[in-house]
């Protein structure tokens, strides 16, 4: 289980108000040590804006619990 999840969705959405490429990443892997080992991230040397958007998005699926609508 992931813990801090508070704390990892907080960088999550600092990481998504950054435009600078360089701090983006800087986020992204710092976010990246604070996840246990087994759900740690494969950032690839090559990355871009939309690249970064999607690891994020992915990482909030695995952050945040899921929202259930009942019909």
């Amino acid at each position: 289980m992931i813990q801090n999840t508070t704390h990892l969705i907080s960088l999550v959405e600092k990481c998504r108000e950054e435009n600078d490429i360089g701090q983006r990443i800087a986020i992204l892997e710092v976010i990246n040590c604070l996840l246990p080992t087994d759900t740690k991230l494969i950032i690839p040397s090559l990355i871009t804006n939309s690249c970064v958007d999607n690891i994020l998005s992915a990482l909030e699926v695995e952050l945040l619990p899921p929202i259930y609508t009942h019909l």
